[in-house]
């Protein structure tokens, strides 16, 4: 983050902009499921609280909770799991996010790791069948999710209806990832707030708008592609709240871009070729494992370039002398 002006802001600031984006998911799963939506966010609050509190007192680290962050990967846990899931399955995700990912490492800023990308991901593999069974809620546009329609290749066309389901959120999914609209709100809020986290959103979008064109899923109208992937799972979300984590980020602004197309790249690719139907927080993963490379290289390259140009200077004064 160092020469960036947002390296300025504290650690509550960063994710206090957060808990601001995640308002807005929560109220949108409250009205759509209600006390299912309700209880697991309540549990996803109080492990993660309890844990990074627990985790504290074990490494001696004074316990903040101004920083915002255990409230922060907690809330994103929940808003990716579906409603009604056995509650111990989002415990189980946030003690590994706060207590593997998080507490080792001494704090949300300094995880090699989005912790809530790894909280996911970790009760995917473990829970498979039960995160990503979308049946408990109230009656949508579809009987099964946007995401594994998708992997089945099913003929789906963008009408006038669904549309407004689509943009609203209104369709079988993740409890708090799924509206369109609210996330084109929190776009808009980091280009005030953050523009240089933004660059690494704007990368993963286009990267995978670009993959649903040039290899539609959807046996309908291949325009629609983009549309359809990014409103399936939990893709929008993670663009706004896991891609642009900062303590995962690369230094260098061109290296943000990278690493955003980077993480769409994969993103797709574990889609039309993976095991889950959202797999979009092991891409994410993937990619913090990616960003100290482009930072290394980066970095050595600026080396170099200054090198040849005192090199050149060097050899100028001797032709002077």
């Amino acid at each position: 983050m160092a020469g960036d002006k947002e390296a300025r802001y504290t650690t509550g600031q960063i994710f206090g902009d957060y808990l601001l984006m995640l308002i807005f998911p929560v109220i949108l799963s409250v009205w759509y499921y209600s006390t299912a939506a309700l209880s697991v966010i309540a549990v996803c609050l109080v492990t993660s609280f309890v844990c990074d509190f627990i985790g504290s007192i074990i490494i001696c680290k004074q316990y903040y909770l101004a920083d915002f962050s255990s409230i922060c990967t907690g809330l994103m846990i929940a808003m990716m799991m579906p409603a009604g899931i056995k509650l111990y399955v989002p415990v189980m995700a946030c003690g590994f996010a706060v207590l593997v990912l998080k507490i080792p490492f001494g704090g949300g800023m300094r995880t090699p790791f989005v912790p809530a990308a790894a909280g996911f991901a970790f009760a995917a593999i473990c829970f498979k069948n039960m995160v990503f069974d979308y049946t408990v809620g109230r009656e949508y546009m579809t009987t099964v999710s946007l995401g594994s329609l998708l992997s089945n290749g099913s003929a789906l066309r963008i009408t006038g209806l669904n549309v407004l389901d689509i943009l609203t959120g209104n369709i079988y999914g993740p409890m708090g990832s799924g509206c369109i609209l609210v996330f084109i709100g929190c776009i808009i809020f980091l280009f005030i707030r953050r523009r240089s986290a933004l660059l690494s959103t704007l990368g993963f979008i286009v990267s995978c708008v670009v993959f649903a064109l040039i290899f539609p899923r959807s046996n309908g109208y291949s325009a629609a592609s983009p549309v359809l992937e990014l409103s399936a799972g939990s893709l929008m979300f993670a663009s706004v709240f896991l891609v642009t984590d900062y303590a995962t980020l690369p230094t260098h602004t061109p290296n943000k871009i990278v690493y955003g197309v980077f993480c769409g790249i994969i993103t797709m690719t574990m889609r039309y070729m993976g095991a889950f139907e959202e797999p979009v927080c092991f891409a994410v993963l993937l990619s913090n494992a990616f960003s100290p490379l482009l930072n290394i290289v980066t970095d050595r390259f600026i080396s170099f370039v200054s090198k040849g140009k005192k090199g050149e200077e060097v050899t100028a004064d001797e032709q002077r002398a």
